[in-house]
């Protein structure tokens, strides 16, 4: 019982984080109008060179099954030519005000090692979360609606204004590696320098 609140907790979590920073694309830069039913932070989002996609959570436990949870998010994906990609969800790039997610990406602070997965550590040691359970091996992510592959789900780390950005972009950022785009000075917000 105690499992299954946590991880229901996990969940409720992660799915609320949407209204809170959709609140805050508000700010410094404007966003073009919204093009064919599309949200202002799908167009920033576009605008940026990213792609607009819309997501849904997915409990992976171990990485064997993959289970569907409630609530969606719209994230923007950006792809390098040599195949990489960072996933940041399109309300956080978008806002008008700075997000813990923006900052984190930006300032690049320092963060534990450990054993086990590295983004995710770092993730937990700057005070943010990507636990999908109360256990090391419970695992989640955000994926495609319909997805049937455990291994797809992009894992991402989740602050407590409700941003969110892509686990690994994070960790490989603040190690001097960019996967799929610089997001530096693609925030609509103006970031303060730390």
């Amino acid at each position: 019982m105690q499992r299954s609140r946590a991880l229901v907790l996990s969940a409720l979590v992660l799915v609320s984080g949407t209204a809170v920073t959709a609140h805050a694309a508000d700010g410094s830069r404007s966003a073009a109008p919204a093009a064919h039913g599309r949200s202002a932070a799908a167009s920033w989002c576009a605008q940026q060179g990213g792609e607009a996609q819309t997501r849904v959570p997915y409990y992976t436990g171990s990485g064997n099954k993959i289970t569907p949870l409630g609530g969606e998010r719209e994230m923007c994906l950006f792809t390098a030519e040599d195949g990489s990609r960072i996933m940041i969800a399109a309300d956080t790039l978008a806002a008008g005000k700075p997000t813990l997610a923006a900052l984190a990406y930006v300032r690049k602070p320092d963060g534990p090692s450990g054993p086990g997965n590295p983004s995710i550590a770092y993730c937990q040691g700057i005070n943010g979360t990507a636990m999908f359970g109360n256990r090391p091996t419970d695992g989640g992510g955000w994926g495609v609606r319909n997805e049937t592959d455990p291994s797809k789900p992009v894992s991402a780390c989740m602050f407590g204004d409700g941003s969110v950005i892509d686990a690994w972009g994070l960790k490989y950022h603040q190690g001097g590696v960019i996967r799929g785009a610089d997001l530096t000075k693609k925030f609509r917000a103006h970031l303060p320098a730390g």
